[in-house]
C-alpha cells in the first residue's frame, strides 16, 4: 500500500470507525447569523461594488479552514438533469492541525441549502453565510485528533458564472439530443456544487457515488466500483480515487455516453486502461481523435516518469465546453474538440501532461498555478518535437511568443485573477524552454524526472520556490536571478548586441569582441547563445549576461562575416530599441507600506478611461476611484492612496491588490501593509 494511503498520526482504527458511522444522526436546522447595522450596510455596499464574500476566480476559500487537514470525502449525490438539481450528502474525515479546534469551517455556496449536519454524537449546530459553513464541534479537538461529520444539502443554483461550477446543458449533434451535466471547478468553484474545503493545498482521498436517471451514465475520478439500482428509473455509479486529489479536480460528468475502450502498455511497463466517454454521435470521431493517447502516454512517461495513477484509468468525458479540464484520471473534453481529424492532439496531450503537473503535483496555493499550466503547455511543445523534431519544437514555442499580450495580462507568478489569460500558459512554457536550453537536455530532464517522482512530491503539493531550488542543484548555480524576473516582471530583457574585430599583433590571431547590454530594470540573468560566422564556418559562444553589460573576446582563424544573437530562440528577449505598447500599473511603492500612503504608478501611451481599486487578499473591494478620462504624462501617472477604505476607516495590516482598469484592460499589482 502506498504511504499516502496510510492513516496519519496512528489514528487508523478511529478513522475507520468514524467513516463507517457516517449518516447515523438526523439533520437539524441552521441557526441564523446575528445581524448588525454596520455589517449589513457594509455588505450592501460591497454587493453594489461587485465584491462577493468569496470570488471563485480569485481562488477564495474560508480563511480558517487551514486549521484542519481534510483526509477523506465521500460524495453521495443525486443529479436530476430535468430539474437541474443536485442533492445528497458528503462525509468528511479531518484531523485538527491546532491544539484547540472548536469549530469546523468549510466552503459551500449560500445558494445551496444545508439540510443538516450529523455526527456520531448527534446533530450539530451550524451557521451558513458568505459561502462558508461554520460547524460547532461537540468537543474541542487537540492537535492531530481525527473526527468526522456528514453534510446533507440540496440546491439548483450550481453555476455561479458561465461554464463554472456544475453545468446543466442539453446538446444536439446530428439530430441527436441528450442531457449533459458536468463540473468544472477550477480554481475555486467546487463549493458551488458540493460542500468541501475549496483550496488546492489540502488534498484528500475521495469516493463519489452519483445517482442519475437510468438511461444516463455517471463518470468520475479513479476506479469504477460498480453500479446499483436504488429505485426504479434511477442508477447509481460508484467511483473511488485512491490517490490524493484536490477539491477542484473532483469531477462528475453525466450524459447518455458511449464508452470507447482501449488499453495502453507503455515502454516503462505501465498497464493503463483507456476509457473515453463520448456523446453517441461522436463515437466514430472519438475513435480517431483518441487513437494517439497511448503514444502520448509513452512520450510523457519518457520525459516525466511513470503515469502517476498506476492501477487506475486514464481517459476523457465529453461535455459542452470549448476547451478541456484535467480532472484527475478523466479529463473533461469539450465537444468542439472531438472532430475526427486529429487536429486537437495538442489539447489532448496538454491535459495528459497535467496528470503529472497539476494532478499529481498540485500547487500549494494559486500563486504557483504557472507550474501547472507552464508544464502542460510545454508538453505540447515536446509532442511537436516528438512528431517533427527540433524545428517543430521551436516553431511551437515561437508561435506562442506574445510578449505585448503577456505584459497586459500581468505576472506569471501569483496572477490575479488566477487565470488572467495566456501568460501563465505560454510564458510559463517559455521559462521551461529557456531552462532546458541553459542547462542542456541531460540535466534538464533529470531535474524534471526528480521533480515529478521524488522528494515526497507525488500526490502532494509544491511551490515555485521548491522548483527553483531543485533546478539550481541540477544547474550547479543559483537560478533565482533567472526565474524571478521572468515570473514577476511584465517586461522581458531588452538586449543590444555590438561586435568588433580586434586585429592581432605580433603574430597573434585576430579577435572578435562581442558586447551584450540589457537596458531595462530590473536586470535579468540569462545565458545567450551568440553565433559567430566566419568564412570557415560558425561557432556558438555562450555569453552570461546577468548585469548591465557582458563582454566576451575570442580569437578567430578566418574572416568574420557576421555575429547573430540567439538565432534559435533559446531566450525570451527583445531588441533594446523595441518599446511595447503597454499600458497599466507599473509600480506600487513603498512596498511594504508602513505608514501614511502609497503611490500607485501607471503608464499610459494614450488617453484612457481609468478606474483604480484596492482589494484585500480575499478579493473584497476595499477602495475604488473612478478617475474618468486620463491624459498620459511624460513622467508617468501616479495616484496616491491614503490607506483608507471607502468609509474612511484605516485598513489593517495585510496583503492587498491594486487593480487598474484602462478602457476595460485590467492590470494588477500585489503589495502589503505592515504597521
Amino acid at each position: 500500500m502506498p504511504a499516502f494511503l496510510s492513516f496519519p498520526r496512528n489514528q487508523g482504527w478511529t478513522l475507520v470507525l468514524l467513516w463507517t458511522l457516517f449518516l447515523t444522526a438526523s439533520p437539524v436546522q441552521a441557526r441564523t447569523e446575528p445581524t448588525h447595522p454596520e455589517l449589513s450596510r457594509w455588505r450592501l455596499e460591497a454587493t453594489k461594488l461587485s465584491a462577493p464574500d468569496k470570488n471563485g476566480a480569485l481562488g477564495d476559500a474560508a480563511v480558517t479552514s487551514n486549521r484542519y487537514d481534510m483526509l477523506r470525502n465521500a460524495l453521495d449525490l443525486r443529479i436530476d438533469p430535468e430539474a437541474a438539481s443536485i442533492s445528497g450528502q458528503v462525509g468528511m474525515v479531518f484531523a485538527s492541525e491546532v491544539a484547540d479546534l472548536e469549530t469546523f469551517v468549510f466552503d459551500l455556496s449560500d445558494a445551496m441549502e444545508v439540510t443538516g449536519i450529523s455526527h456520531l454524537t448527534g446533530p450539530l449546530f451550524f451557521t451558513h453565510a458568505g459561502d462558508s459553513v461554520v460547524v460547532t464541534l461537540p468537543a474541542t479537538l487537540g492537535l492531530g485528533a481525527v473526527d468526522s461529520l456528514t453534510v446533507a444539502y440540496r440546491g439548483t443554483d450550481t453555476e455561479p458564472v458561465f461554464t463554472r461550477g456544475l453545468m446543466f446543458r442539453t446538446y444536439t449533434l446530428n439530430d441527436h439530443t441528450g442531457p449533459s451535466v458536468a463540473s468544472l471547478s477550477q480554481p475555486a468553484y467546487a463549493k458551488y456544487w458540493w460542500p468541501c474545503k475549496d483550496r488546492p493545498g489540502d488534498k484528500l482521498l475521495c469516493t463519489v457515488a452519483v445517482t442519475v436517471p437510468d438511461d444516463l451514465v455517471g463518470v468520475s475520478n479513479g476506479i469504477f466500483l460498480g453500479s446499483s439500482t436504488p429505485e426504479p428509473g434511477w442508477i447509481t455509479y460508484s467511483w473511488q480515487e485512491n490517490y490524493p486529489i484536490a477539491s477542484y479536480l473532483v469531477s462528475i460528468a453525466v450524459a447518455d455516453y458511449v464508452r470507447l475502450d482501449d488499453h495502453c502498455s507503455t515502454d516503462l511497463g505501465s498497464e493503463i486502461p483507456l476509457n473515453h466517454w463520448v456523446f453517441p454521435p461522436d463515437e466514430d470521431d472519438g475513435l480517431v481523435d483518441f487513437a494517439p493517447v497511448c503514444e502520448m502516454m509513452d512520450m510523457c512517461e519518457d520525459h516525466y516518469g511513470p503515469y502517476p495513477f498506476q492501477g487506475e484509468k486514464y481517459g476523457h468525458a465529453e461535455f459542452l465546453w470549448g476547451g478541456a479540464m484535467e480532472h484527475q484520471t478523466v479529463t473533461s473534453i469539450g465537444y468542439t474538440s472531438i472532430l475526427g481529424d486529429g487536429s486537437r492532439d495538442w489539447l489532448i496531450v496538454h491535459e495528459l501532461g497535467h496528470q503529472w503537473f497539476g494532478d499529481s503535483l498540485t500547487p500549494r496555493t494559486w500563486a504557483d498555478i504557472w507550474l501547472n499550466e507552464g508544464f502542460a503547455t510545454y508538453t505540447e511543445a515536446l509532442w511537436s518535437e516528438h512528431k517533427g523534431g527540433r524545428e517543430a519544437y521551436l516553431n511551437n514555442l515561437r508561435g506562442s511568443r506574445q510578449i505585448e499580450i503577456w505584459a497586459s495580462q500581468g505576472p506569471v507568478y501569483d496572477p490575479v485573477p488566477v487565470f488572467p489569460g495566456r501568460v501563465i500558459y505560454d510564458k510559463g512554457a517559455w521559462i521551461l524552454h529557456m531552462l532546458r536550453e541553459r542547462m542542456g537536455d541531460g540535466p534538464f530532464f533529470e531535474l524534471v524526472d526528480e521533480w515529478a517522482n521524488q522528494g515526497n512530491r507525488p500526490g502532494g503539493t509544491v511551490t515555485t520556490e521548491e522548483f527553483i531550488a531543485l533546478a539550481g542543484t541540477y544547474a550547479g548555480e543559483n537560478l533565482e536571478g533567472f526565474f524571478w524576473p521572468y515570473l514577476n516582471e511584465l517586461d522581458v530583457p531588452r538586449v543590444g548586441l555590438e561586435w568588433a574585430i580586434i586585429e592581432g599583433t605580433g603574430g597573434n590571431l585576430d579577435q572578435v569582441q562581442v558586447t551584450l547590454r540589457q537596458v531595462q530594470l530590473p536586470l535579468f540573468d540569462n545565458v545567450f547563445p551568440v553565433v559567430v560566422t566566419t568564412s570557415m564556418g560558425s561557432d556558438t559562444l555562450q555569453v552570461h549576461l546577468d548585469g548591465a553589460e557582458a563582454v566576451v573576446t575570442v580569437p578567430v582563424l578566418s574572416q568574420v562575416t557576421g555575429v547573430t544573437l540567439d538565432p534559435e530562440s533559446s531566450v525570451l528577449w527583445s531588441p533594446s530599441w523595441v518599446q511595447y505598447d503597454v499600458q497599466g500599473l507599473s509600480a506600487v511603492y513603498p512596498n511594504p507600506v508602513q505608514r501614511g500612503f502609497v503611490f500607485l504608478s501607471y503608464e499610459l501611451n494614450r488617453p484612457a478611461r481609468a478606474v483604480m481599486s484596492i482589494h484585500d487578499v480575499r478579493g473584497h473591494l476595499i477602495w475604488r476611484r473612478d478617475l474618468g478620462r486620463v491624459e498620459p504624462l511624460a513622467a508617468g501617472n501616479d495616484l496616491i492612496w491614503d490607506l483608507q477604505d471607502n468609509y474612511g476607516r484605516t485598513v489593517p495590516s495585510g496583503v492587498f491588490w491594486a487593480v487598474l482598469e484602462l478602457d476595460g484592460q485590467r492590470t494588477t499589482r500585489k503589495f502589503s501593509v505592515a504597521r
